[in-house]
């Protein structure tokens, strides 16, 4: 008796492809525009531009199209890791440069910083606070960034009749 293989193509191979390089390209882009001066003020050309970017630099690297599902998880992971960059970078910068952590006598300070994150948390309600802030960038990143990674799909991919 013969088995018969299945033509279609397996769910599970679609979460085998790797996006972490445009992940890494759109949450940078992402950061970048997030620590910007004035651009920090509306998180949106962050959140769109940023897996706009990822989309664009996964499909130029790769000779296939990516669907709609891979380019939503693309979208979602850039604009959430790099808003989560962003805040840390600009937590520990402004930490490192107040307290002129880059000289030799203040180095001391340097590993708890970073060992904490550069967070001041000494409270229960500041972790939750802190959990809070997480759950609403993740809502924001999914909501918007998500979107943008389809439309990233949708504009930078292929045609069909190419």
């Amino acid at each position: 008796m013969a088995t018969r293989m299945s033509t279609t193509r397996n769910p599970s191979s679609l979460a085998k492809i790797d996006l972490k390089p445009g992940i890494y390209a759109g949450s940078a882009i992402s950061a970048l525009l997030l620590l910007l001066p004035y651009v920090n003020v509306v998180f949106v050309p962050a959140y769109v531009l940023g897996p706009l970017a990822g989309a664009w630099f996964e499909l130029r690297r790769r000779s296939w199209q990516l669907n709609f599902t891979q380019g939503a998880t693309l979208g979602f992971y850039s604009a959430f890791y790099g808003t989560i960059v962003a805040i840390a970078f600009d937590q520990i910068a402004k930490r490192f440069f107040h307290e002129h952590l880059w000289r030799f006598e203040n180095v001391y300070r340097l590993p708890p910083l970073l060992a904490s994150k550069g967070l001041d948390i000494d409270t229960p309600s500041g972790w939750y606070l802190l959990m809070l802030q997480i759950a609403i960038i993740a809502i924001f990143a999914g909501a918007v960034g998500a979107p943008a990674g389809i439309l990233g799909v949708k504009l930078f991919g292929r045609s069909p009749q190419s």
